[in-house]
This record gives structure tokens, C-alpha cells and sequence, in this order.
């Protein structure tokens, strides 16, 4: 069995067990709960009756646990550290008043970075915890403010969209706390809309150290990478505008390709758009930046394969040198998988080197963002200079060729998904290659 064949071979799936759950996480968990939870401020600090204590460490240890063992390892950190994080922010917000608990700060950043349904299930485990601790009567705003913050978060693309998410729920968690009057007060009722509008500042705060501790790029922040003033962007529209403009087109196809099959259309934009930033290096190595002069025509097979293939890692390193995340710079890595440089592996058949000897080197792509992006870049590589007519049949060939080589083997895509995909991608490149009515005259 050939090494490329041995890479496509599909891991075992394991089932979760205890052992490995992130205990680091848990003990960070149990340790912020317990300093949240062991006293309280009634004109100065007092220590929390056991009674309550073990309650409201049962409320909120009991959902995380569910929550964490239902979740993907990788979102676990995120998830136990927002949890124990809002506990934080709730006991210290208490003490100027019991409605102040800023629950916006766990929903906003978990909408932010995964999504409005696993944001409002977050506030489970903080509902537990308060609950005795705290007192039944401030939940309610504090629930309200905490789903509404992450149902607007999550179509937050701006700061000042954030700062409007902060907005409504500081008034959704002051409703909450006026429908409790009298037992709120004009104080409880002005401390709830604080809750919402702090809980925007803070997550805008929070958002850069969030970003780097978990390696992953916030909505925000992907919104932002789509914008061709980035100054990776300019740089690539300067140095290689070919590949500036082909990776516009990989973006377009992803974003659509992506929205087909139910995956993350923002961040296959942004992945299309990144994917071949190593080509920077060295741009006139790469046919869509050349003018007539091809320098491997000067080199032997085997090492323009080297230069070549260089630009997956060179792309990883200069994306961490612009601050890009691992969630993007996945896409980097794996746009290529372990396909064949099928120009060279010709020209290197007459030398009696083999197929497999020029193969790139890289990871396959296991999410459905990933595997997307892969098929697009080679879909719009392939249909350049196509006719309209024959774009379907490319498609079709590309697609087929990627899972006959076996590179979305560790793709969670379904056949129905394949044909989702033929079907946008066909869509989204007859739209490119629009025609203009014939004799459309010039203008004088």
C-alpha cells in the first residue's frame, strides 16, 4: 500500500469516555465555581451556608457536565470557560445588585464563536447556579438579557452591531426585572439594563484574548477578514493579483457551495479567500501570475513539485505572521490534501518517477468548510476559459475525481451532499460566466 493510500485511510471512531475529558478544564471549572459561589456581599463580604454552597455547585456542575459530554472536544474548553466565566461576572456584578448578573458576556461569546441554540444552552448550567445563590426573582431578567443577547450577537458583524445586541438585551433583562416590581425596584430595573449593555463592552474586551486562547476566529473577526482592505489582502491583490482574483472566486464558490450543504457560509468565505496566501512567496512559480514565461520550464519535475508544494506551509506561516487563527489557517493546510500535481507527475512519467511521487503532503480535510473549499479551488481552477455549456460536466469531474482519490474520505459530507454541491457550484459559475448581449457597443 502506497503512503498516500495509507494517509486516506479512515480513522476508528471512539466513543467518549471520562479519560478524556479536558480535566484541566474541569479543575478550572470546579475551582472559579467554588470561589464564586463560597460567599456573597451583604454590606461586605459573608460566607456562603453550606447548604446553599452545595446547591449552587450542584446547579451549575451538573449541566456543564451534560453539556461538555455531549459537545466536540474542541468546544469544550470554550464552553467550561465561558460557564465558569459567567459565574465570575455574576457574583461580582451582585454585589452592587442581584439583578446585575451579566449573562450576556457567556451567550455573546459563545454566539460569537459557535452558535445561538449552544449560547441560550450555556445558561443552563448559570440558572442552576444562581438559583440558590442568588434568588429566584433577578433570573428572569437575567434569562431574558441572556437569550437576547445571543440571538442578535450571532449576526453581529460590526462592533456596532454588538453594541446594539447589548442594547436590546439590556432592555429585554429591564422588562424582566419591571414585570418583578415591586420587589425590583427602579434600582433592580435600571441594574438589569446595565447587565445587557456592560455585558456588549465586555465581550468586545474580551474578544482578541478569547481569540487567541482558543486558536478560533470570532464572527466579528471573520467579517473583518472578508474586507479587501486586510493588509494580507492588499499585499496578495499587489504581488499576485492572479491569485487575488482566483482565490475572489474560490470565496464566491465556497460561500455558496457551503450554504448548500449546511456549513458555515461566512467561514468557507473566508477560508476561499486565504487558502492561497503562500503564494505570495513566490508568485511567478504559479501559472495564474505568469505572462508567458514559465520558469519550470527551466527545472526538473521533481523540484518544481518542492516549489510547489511549498506554499502550503509557507501559507500556514505567513497567516500566523498576520494574525490569522487555526480555524482559518486550516484551510491553508488542507486545500490540496494529498492530491496528485498531475502536469508535472506527466513529465516526471518520461523520468520513471511515479504518481505518487507527486502527491502533495498535506492533511485531508475533515470538516465539511474544509472539504468545501477543497472542491471549489479545484472546480474554479479547472472551468478557467471553460464554456458555459461545459461547466456542469467539469463540475462533475472534479467532484468525482476528489472522492474517487479518497480526499474527502475523512469528510463529513453525504452523497446528497455532493450533489448539493455539483448543484451550487454549477449555479454559482454560470453566474461568473454570464454573457453579455452580442455587439454591445463601446462607449465614445
Amino acid at each position: 500500500m502506497s503512503a498516500a493510500r495509507r494517509r486516506r485511510v479512515k480513522p476508528q471512531k471512539r466513543i467518549p469516555s471520562l479519560g478524556r475529558l479536558p480535566w484541566p478544564e474541569w479543575v478550572a471549572l470546579v475551582l472559579i465555581a467554588a470561589a464564586a459561589s463560597a460567599w456573597s456581599w451583604r454590606g461586605g463580604p459573608t460566607l456562603t451556608p453550606w447548604p446553599k454552597l452545595a446547591a449552587g455547585m450542584l446547579g451549575i456542575l451538573g449541566p456543564a457536565v451534560a453539556l461538555a459530554w455531549a459537545a466536540p472536544p474542541r468546544e469544550r474548553r470554550l464552553e467550561l470557560g465561558l460557564i465558569a466565566l459567567g459565574a465570575l461576572l455574576s457574583r461580582v456584578g451582585s454585589i452592587g445588585s442581584p439583578y446585575l448578573l451579566p449573562w450576556g458576556v457567556t451567550a455573546g461569546l459563545a454566539a460569537l464563536f459557535q452558535s445561538k441554540s449552544t449560547a441560550m444552552l450555556l445558561l443552563l448550567p448559570l440558572l442552576g447556579w444562581a438559583g440558590p445563590l442568588v434568588g429566584g426573582n433577578p433570573l428572569l431578567s437575567a434569562l431574558l438579557g441572556g437569550v437576547t443577547m445571543a440571538l442578535f450577537a450571532e449576526q453581529a458583524r460590526r462592533g456596532r452591531d454588538l453594541l446594539l445586541s447589548g442594547v436590546l438585551a439590556g432592555v429585554a433583562g429591564g422588562l424582566g426585572a419591571f414585570a418583578l416590581w415591586p420587589w425590583s425596584g427602579a434600582f433592580g430595573v435600571g441594574a438589569a439594563f446595565l447587565s445587557g449593555l456592560s455585558s456588549a463592552v465586555i465581550v468586545w474586551t474580551l474578544l482578541p484574548f478569547v481569540e487567541r486562547t482558543v486558536d478560533r476566529t470570532s464572527r466579528l473577526t471573520l467579517a473583518e477578514l472578508l474586507s479587501p482592505s486586510h493588509p494580507l489582502l492588499e499585499r496578495l491583490r499587489a504581488e499576485a493579483p492572479g491569485t487575488y482574483y482566483h482565490a475572489r472566486d474560490v470565496s464566491a464558490l465556497s460561500e455558496a457551495g457551503a450554504r448548500a450543504v449546511g456549513a458555515d457560509p461566512l467561514l468557507a468565505a473566508v477560508g476561499g479567500l486565504y487558502h492561497d496566501i503562500g503564494k505570495l512567496l513566490r508568485p511567478q512559480f504559479f501559472g495564474e501570475n505568469q505572462n508567458g514565461t514559465n520558469p519550470h520550464d527551466e527545472l526538473p519535475p521533481s523540484m518544481s513539485k518542492v516549489i510547489l508544494a511549498s506554499h502550503v506551509k509557507d501559507g500556514v506561516e505567513l497567516g500566523r505572521h498576520y494574525g490569522l487563527r487555526g480555524d482559518v489557517l486550516k484551510f491553508v493546510a488542507t486545500h490540496h490534501g494529498t492530491t496528485v500535481m498531475r502536469s508535472l507527475s506527466q513529465r516526471g512519467a518520461g523520468q520513471g518517477l511515479t504518481e505518487d511521487e507527486f502527491r502533495y503532503d498535506s492533511p485531508l480535510p475533515d470538516t465539511k468548510e474544509t472539504a468545501v473549499v477543497m472542491l471549489a479551488d479545484s472546480v474554479e481552477a479547472y472551468s478557467r476559459g471553460r464554456d458555459r455549456e461545459d461547466l456542469a460536466e467539469v463540475v462533475d469531474q472534479v467532484i468525482e475525481d476528489r472522492r474517487r482519490d479518497g480526499q474527502l474520505d475523512r469528510a463529513p459530507l453525504t452523497m446528497a451532499d455532493l450533489a448539493q454541491l455539483r448543484r451550487a457550484f454549477t449555479e454559482a459559475l454560470q453566474g461568473m460566466a454570464h454573457r453579455r448581449v452580442q455587439g454591445y457597443p463601446l462607449p465614445r
